[in-house]
């Protein structure tokens, strides 16, 4: 178990532009048939030069802090998961810090596109440790930046987006059961490597960009493996309060599919936005309880699992109790 915490805000923010599958059919080799039946994609955000994954995290914060009704001298700690910040450092969680001119802790999280699970289990245990009253936890990612738009196999997939979360204390735990896992990923099957960098001592360093790589099969067993294995994992400990919703990462509809034939979950049980929005890594799971909130899918009472995997390779759920 972890503090007794809640969630008080949550917003989006999206790039403006709505990139087509019969756009991304005059970059490669494809169709909009062949992407909507095997991933379940049509279109995806992308983001001009202009919007940058930083600037998407203080939009996506300030309006989630808005939403919340909690004062921005209140947070005391900001957590933002993240594989595309515009710097090295400091971490996005200073940027978002800067934003709001308050003194606070901040820290980034790596895990793919688990980030977002990792990141609300850890703002939420910080809350218990260090006696803090709300914070906010940001998932912001510009995936275009490290796609190849010339790989029929990857490009169809990413798009760009961020969501945000402000947890505050609350009398009663609404958020329970964190599960935390990987297994690592001997093969290199998702990886995006740094760009290498020449100095005065290196030697002669031939300089490239540096895309995503994936070896689709291989994710898909793990991402489905781990999915199914986290979601029986936290039903266990449910014990006689299962929950009865589901919002995983959006990477593939396939993926889902596949699970739900493996489980004993309705379709109905699953929310899914990826058709519009593709895979926006870490950002994926808050833009889906924003919009399923939004929708009315999302009401309060229902007892909600959220349900990552990714890069790492990670993997990792939460039982959220909603309040809004």
């Amino acid at each position: 178990m972890i503090a007794p915490v809640e969630i008080a805000g949550i917003s989006t923010t999206l790039p403006k532009r709505a990139v087509t599958n019969f756009e991304i059919e005059k970059l490669v080799d494809t169709t909009d048939e062949w992407i909507t039946k095997r991933t379940g994609i049509s279109t995806r955000r992308i983001a001009s030069k202009e919007e940058t994954a930083l600037d998407m995290a203080a939009d996506v914060a300030k309006k989630a802090l808005e939403q919340s009704g909690v004062k921005k001298e209140d947070i005391g700690l900001i957590v933002s998961s993240t594989i595309c910040s515009e710097y090295v450092t400091p971490a996005m969680a200073s940027h978002v810090q800067k934003a709001f001119d308050i003194d606070c802790a901040a820290m980034d999280i790596s895990a793919g596109c688990t980030g977002f699970v990792y990141a609300l289990i850890t703002a939420a245990s910080l809350m218990d440790s260090l006696s803090i009253d709300a914070a906010l936890v940001v998932a912001s990612e510009k995936l275009s930046d490290y796609t190849d738009w010339e790989d029929r196999s990857t490009c169809v997939l990413f798009g760009d987006g961020a969501g945000a979360v402000v947890l505050k204390r609350s009398d009663t735990a609404c958020m329970s059961y964190p599960v935390l896992g990987g297994s690592p990923d001997h093969e290199d099957v998702l990886i995006c490597k740094r760009e290498k960098r020449q100095t005065p001592f290196s030697g002669a360093v031939r300089v490239k960009k540096e895309y995503i790589h994936m070896k689709g099969r291989e994710v898909f067993t793990y991402a489905v493996g781990a999915f199914e294995h986290t979601l029986k994992k936290l039903l266990k400990m449910c014990g006689d309060k299962p929950y009865t919703k589901i919002i995983p990462h959006q990477a593939n509809e396939k993926i889902i599919d596949y699970v739900m034939r493996k489980t004993d979950f309705g379709k109905e049980q699953f929310f899914m936005n990826i058709k519009e929005y593709a895979n926006t890594s870490s950002a994926t799971i808050p833009i889906a309880m924003y919009d399923a909130y939004k929708e009315g899918w999302l009401k309060k009472g229902d007892r909600l699992a959220l349900v990552g995997f990714g890069a790492g390779l990670t993997c990792g759920g939460v039982v959220i109790d909603w309040t809004l």
